[in-house]
């Protein structure tokens, strides 16, 4: 499967590939059917225009990019320009020049050139093998005597073909660079995202089940309900849709407002409700902000002796806002049990792990006032890769004009420097020329491996360019210049485009044309030349068009890089929620498992009416599924001793029940894991929330092990012997009384 910087590469490289075919071609077909007659003008001109007609067929259908198109669309497209490589005994100006530099020829190779973005590597190969020789016979039939000459010029259309074929590899497989490490960077981004969001989601379960199932089993526990309510089971039916609903994580937008006043509907107070009539808020910030509200009115309820709150909500910027208020008894916050669950965590820090803040302000007989904020926008997942994209595409392009570089002074430029010694007025000239180009491009490609950038020194070293080409084509006779003598004519451009890759579109195009300019300026001054004016069109057209292509493809990677990062970012952060989602749902159906043999089916039976909560042995059952809930909420992995921490919140819930408990601790103890952890105490925790009168719990370790035993005037019945996860449980009845003595042996 391709990244969003490949696709893009593709996409953008096919539409620029056909628009550089359509201007080039055009541009020396017509110039040349107007300034150079060819041998059958009426020919020619039906020639020309039906290639270019063709061309704007051809480009129009394969912009389509359909398969079904491009299967006849391309070999119809090589018998079209071999027909026209044919016909150049009548459409061709017999007077060529050495290189055979015709109209006829720049098409085919533009043709060439451009095809790698098209077809594939063995098309190409195929294409050229077909288009190369038409070309050749058809120089043959033109000019049988003089094909031989311009035959080696020609037959680097096969060297052309391999050049944009490298070029369009070292750009993809940039592209495929990117991809690849945008992909590594998404998947760190996606498992922090994960991991950020399953602890706000197990934390916001948790803050939702002591809000909801854990009040009510206490409350039954407690004995506080004498027997069937009814609106005990709405509450517990309503309690079971919060425990097994999924994941609230959620970027779906809600009406804020309509949840509140469920809220305050499900409250026995009297709520005045402020703010807009709507307010949309994605599904994450208002159940977090509901359940901050459900919890406050909770305390009003329990702690203010007043029967009536205040709920303001409203947007400030970016910003949700919800207040709750109440004129009640009010109490001193600072006094507050660090260790409790309500105020302190299921507020204030509720708030904080989604962004957001809590402040609670309150006084003795000053009332209670509960400040929300949570921010309105989500958490965006992803990052922005433009630069890494882009980086990645000007390296791609930066070593393959390099390449081609070396390509063309070894393969090209040497070999015609070497062959024309005799020619030029000075060869020193030549060979300084040439050896300062080669120095440039191996300077370039040094700073390309480094992963620098070239800085000021390019402008030094453009205005060495333009220095040598001239000197090179000084010391060249008039009447050699602009031909094949003359080697550094188009080539200076390609070491000036090196340079200038990374620079604005134009300034690149304004100065490897103004290169050109100086070029023909000087062989203009000397008031001859080798080539004619058709033959000079052709030619500059096919290389300047070339590297103005190259140049073109520069600035348009650059924004290629910003669009790429753009669809990456979306995508990214579409599959990154796709993948919270799904973890988020197995981790609630995983807890609901935990909940379904023991707390669903009680808030099932007080829903139904088929549990009586006034039943000794119904309150049993509450309050022991209510004192793990305690045990679950206090597990914090940045607790010092973490079995005390929950063993002490257990402790507490059972002495607000009048229970009077001994604790005692001693020895040196290992860190538990968390299921056994859990199983250890499970007879202690039991025995906390059953027990009569008193309760003396002990911890202690040594080698290795611990030993929680408690001893309680509680039914044995509801104390578990578990013999599971490492524990090893004995137990002693003695009537009501219990004594269970629970051993965990770590290692085993």
């Amino acid at each position: 499967m391709t990244g969003s910087a490949e696709r893009g590469l593709l996409r953008q490289g096919l539409r620029y590939a056909l628009v550089m075919r359509l201007a080039v071609m055009a541009a020396a077909s017509l110039v040349s059917l107007f300034v150079e007659p060819a041998p059958r003008p009426g020919v020619a001109v039906a020639v020309v225009l039906a290639i270019n007609a063709w061309n704007a067929v051809y480009a129009t259908a394969m912009a389509r990019r359909a398969a079904r198109v491009r299967r006849w669309l391309v070999p119809v497209d090589v018998l079209v320009v071999c027909g026209a490589c044919l016909t150049q005994v009548w459409t061709a100006a017999p007077d060529v020049g050495a290189d055979g530099m015709s109209w006829v020829l720049v098409m085919a190779e533009i043709t060439i050139v451009s095809y790698p973005w098209q077809i594939g590597t063995a098309a190409l190969a195929a294409v050229t093998a077909a288009v190369v020789p038409a070309y050749l016979v058809g120089a043959v039939i033109a000019r049988p005597d003089e094909w031989l000459v311009s035959a080696p010029f020609q037959l680097w259309l096969v060297m052309e073909a391999a050049l944009s074929w490298g070029l369009y590899k070292f750009v993809r497989r940039a592209a495929r660079a990117a991809d690849r490490q945008v992909e590594r960077g998404e998947l760190l981004r996606r498992d922090a995202a994960i991991a950020a969001s399953r602890r706000v989601d197990e934390h916001e379960y948790l803050a939702a089940l002591h809000d909801t199932a854990s009040a009510t089993l206490l409350m039954v526990g407690a004995g506080v309900v004498p027997g069937p309510r009814r609106w005990l089971a709405d509450q517990a039916a309503r309690d079971l849709d919060v425990i097994s609903e999924p994941s609230v994580a959620s970027h779906r937008e809600v009406d804020l407002m309509g949840r509140l006043r469920e809220v305050a509907g499900l409250t026995p107070l009297r709520v005045r409700l402020r703010g807009p009539d709507a307010l949309s808020v994605p599904a994450v910030t208002a159940a977090t902000l509901c359940h901050g509200t459900r919890e406050a009115l909770t305390n009003v309820v329990r702690h203010s002796g007043v029967a009536e709150a205040d709920i303001t909500a409203s947007l400030d910027g970016d910003t949700v806002v919800v207040e709750v208020a109440d004129a009640g008894r009010g109490f001193d916050a600072e006094h507050l049990p660090r260790h409790g669950y309500g105020v302190t965590r299921s507020l204030v820090e509720r708030m904080r792990r989604v962004g957001g803040r809590a402040e609670v302000v309150s006084a003795p007989g000053q009332g209670c006032r509960v400040r929300m904020e949570c921010p309105r926008t989500t958490r965006q997942f992803a990052a922005d890769d433009t630069e890494v994209i882009g980086t990645a595409f000007q390296t791609g392009l930066g070593w393959a004009v390099v390449v081609m570089n070396l390509v063309i002074l070894f393969l090209l430029d040497l070999p015609k420097l070497l062959t024309n010694l005799d020619t030029y007025r000075a060869v020193w000239p030549q060979v300084l020329a040439w050896g300062g180009f080669l120095a440039i491009t191996a300077w370039a490609a040094l700073v390309l491996r480094r992963g620098r950038q070239l800085g000021r020194w390019r402008w030094v070293l453009v205005a060495v360019v333009f220095a040598l080409s001239a000197l090179a084509t000084e010391s060249i006779p008039p009447e050699h210049r602009l031909g094949a003598v003359h080697w550094s004519e188009g080539d200076a451009g390609w070491t000036v485009a090196l340079l200038l890759l990374d620079a604005r579109a134009v300034v690149f195009v304004g100065v490897l044309l103004a290169q050109y300019a100086m070029t023909f300026g000087h062989a203009a001054l000397a008031g001859d030349s080798a080539v004619s004016f058709a033959g000079l069109v052709n030619a500059t057209v096919i290389v300047l068009g070339y590297q103005l292509a190259v140049g073109l493809i520069a600035a348009v990677l650059r924004g290629l890089a910003a669009s790429s990062a753009k669809v990456a970012r979306a995508e990214e952060e579409l599959r990154t929620a796709e993948a919270v989602a799904e973890q988020l749902h197995r981790d609630r159906m995983e807890r609901y498992a935990g909940l379904a043999d023991t707390t669903v089916p009680l808030l099932r039976g007080l829903a139904s009416g088929a549990l009586d909560p006034g039943d000794e042995g119904v309150r049993q059952r509450c309050a022991v599924e209510a004192a793990k809930m305690r045990r679950l909420f206090a597990e914090d992995t940045t607790a010092p001793d973490q079995l005390l921490h929950e063993l002490r919140a257990c402790i507490e819930l059972a002495e607000r029940n009048g229970i009077s408990v001994s604790f005692a601790e001693c020895g040196v103890r290992p860190e538990i894991p968390r299921v056994a952890r859990r199983t250890l105490t499970e007879p202690a925790v039991a025995a906390l929330a059953t027990a009569r009168g008193r309760v003396r719990l002990t911890v202690s370790g040594s080698d290795g092990s611990v030993t929680v035993s408690v001893v309680a005037d509680c039914p044995p019945h509801l104390v578990p012997e578990p013999n599971t996860d490492g524990v090893r449980t004995s137990t002693l009845v003695d009537g009501d009384r219990v004594w269970v003595q629970a051993t965990w042996q770590g290692g085993r």
